[in-house]
């Protein structure tokens, strides 16, 4: 089998993997990008207010679903309905024990 043959097939078996593979890294930086703002904006660490601020904007601002990386546009590529999720993190701030309970899933 030649180099060429070898690589061929190396690169078609990594197509085929990656396509039945559950893992996506994409899904897996926009779940972060939701995590690091949900703990920025009830958390307990040591946060500058700015950064509480602009965190407590993003998730509680006007949806707008197609503005790449907005909140609602990282919510529906996660499967999450974002009107939903923001009435879950609006009652997080009634409860800071459940926050702190429920942020540790997310370190």
């Amino acid at each position: 089998m030649g180099s060429s043959s070898v690589a061929s097939k190396l690169n078609s078996n990594d197509s085929e993997s990656a396509a039945l593979s559950p893992v996506k890294p994409e899904r897996n930086l926009l779940a972060a990008v939701l995590a690091r703002a949900i703990c920025d904006a009830f958390g307990s660490a040591q946060c500058d207010r700015h950064e509480v601020r602009t965190a407590r904007q993003w998730l509680f601002g006007r949806l707008t679903p197609k503005l790449p990386f907005s909140f609602a546009w990282v919510s529906l590529h996660l499967d999450l309905d974002p009107v939903s999720l923001q009435e879950t993190l609006r009652q997080y701030e009634d409860d800071p024990e459940m926050v702190e309970e429920r942020l540790n899933f997310l370190r």
